[in-house]
């Protein structure tokens, strides 16, 4: 019997971390400072989901490693994603723009509980899926 719910545990563990990772990256297990690495190329993120603390200090870094011109823009809340520019930045969370082939870095804190959207805010690339969310706990 102990050895069949040894099994049993350990077929659970492999199967939890086999879910895991992909798209999204986490950092709630300290209110610390975090860094958060995002790249864009084509017309995507290479990741779309984020979660952190409310109040943590967090540090974007973000390399366009594609040829087109990217942007990474935290969005203030209420803001349409399809048509943001720069100018509806969360407190200034933005890269600004960068060339191929260029990294910028920056740094915020973050704000309340909630749901937030990233997006590249370069003319069509939300619309074609730069879009992603920064989740505050």
């Amino acid at each position: 019997m102990k050895k069949i719910i040894t099994l049993a545990l350990l077929v659970l563990a492999l199967a939890l971390v086999a879910c895991g990772g992909g798209s999204e990256t986490t950092s709630t297990e300290s209110a610390g400072p975090v860094t958060l690495d995002f790249e864009g190329q084509d017309i995507a993120f290479n990741t779309t989901a984020a979660t952190v603390s409310a109040g943590q200090a967090v540090t974007i870094n973000f390399s366009n490693v594609g040829t087109l011109e990217h942007s990474w823009v935290l969005l203030a809340p209420g803001t349409d994603a399809l048509t943001a520019t720069e100018a509806d930045a969360f407190a200034g969370a933005t890269t600004g723009t960068v060339a191929g082939g260029e990294s910028k870095s920056f740094s915020f804190t973050a704000p309340g509980a909630g749901t937030y959207q990233f997006v590249c805010t370069i003319e069509g690339h939300a619309a074609a899926g730069m879009v992603g969310t920064l989740t505050v706990k």
